[in-house]
């Protein structure tokens, strides 16, 4: 994986940590929820346009940076015991991966 995509994926997992939180953040009413929401949303942002920037197509850096943040953010919510495990949700997020994988393959300048 080059630089650039290594970027695109630190976005995605910065996006996992503020959507957890801001779930935990029982509608932006416990401060340090929101101070990590807002942090790592900022910083999964700017990650996001530093990979824009960098010559990705637009379609497959934004693909692949909410894919990331869909699937972690589902994986770790049924850790957690947030939401509950289906065969259905496990296949439409081996679905997504395929997609992620796809886009990152003809991606290539």
């Amino acid at each position: 994986m080059d630089k650039r995509w290594a970027t695109v994926a630190i976005a995605g997992v910065m996006e996992i940590i503020w959507a957890i939180a801001m779930n935990h953040s029982n509608g932006f009413t416990i401060w340090y929820f929101n101070l990590i929401v807002v942090t790592f949303l900022m910083l999964s942002t700017v990650l996001l346009s530093k990979s824009l920037k960098s010559g990705i197509p637009t379609g497959a850096v934004y693909a692949v940076w909410t894919g990331i943040g869909t699937i972690g953010t589902t994986i770790i919510s049924i850790l957690l015991k947030i939401e509950t495990v289906t065969i259905l949700r496990l296949i439409f997020i081996v679905l997504i991966v395929t997609g992620i994988t796809g886009l990152y393959a003809v991606s290539f300048k």
